[in-house]
């Protein structure tokens, strides 16, 4: 969110300084104004969704090669902002449904912690997961 704020801080500057070289703005240039706020907003959206998802995707992907078994729907919490605050270490609680032999459950997994080295994630307790499943 910082990153949005500078990013948009310097466009105001930048309007500001067409402003005082022109003393207006053209409607034209206020056109093009917002047209680079919205687009900075939503390249902004865009990059932090992908990265709070990037996660929770990762479990997916290790949970069905290593589980053999399909998810067909799936949410997360990240629980880092209520107990750790660190960019390294993250807990989540996921929850999902699960197709195991031709029946489906509902799963959930609590507490599941991942540490980020460098540019990978790693699966902490993901052996001892503690996964509670109910037929659906």
């Amino acid at each position: 969110m910082q990153f949005v704020l500078v990013i948009l801080i310097a466009i105001v500057l930048v309007a500001f300084l067409i402003y005082k070289m022109n003393n207006k703005f053209e409607t034209k240039e206020i056109a093009i104004l917002v047209l680079v706020i919205i687009v900075t907003i939503a390249v902004a959206n865009f990059t932090i969704k992908n990265q709070e998802e990037k996660v929770p995707n990762l479990f997916v992907t290790k949970y069905e090669t290593e589980k053999n078994s399909q998810i067909e729907k799936f949410t997360f919490e990240r629980l880092n902002n209520k107990t750790v605050s660190s960019n390294t270490e993250f807990i989540y609680n996921f929850d999902y449904i699960v197709k195991k032999d031709g029946k489906e459950f509902v799963c959930s997994a609590k507490g599941v912690k991942i540490k980020k080295i460098q540019d990978e994630y790693v699966f902490e307790n993901f052996d001892t997961l503690n996964e509670k499943c109910d037929k659906k």
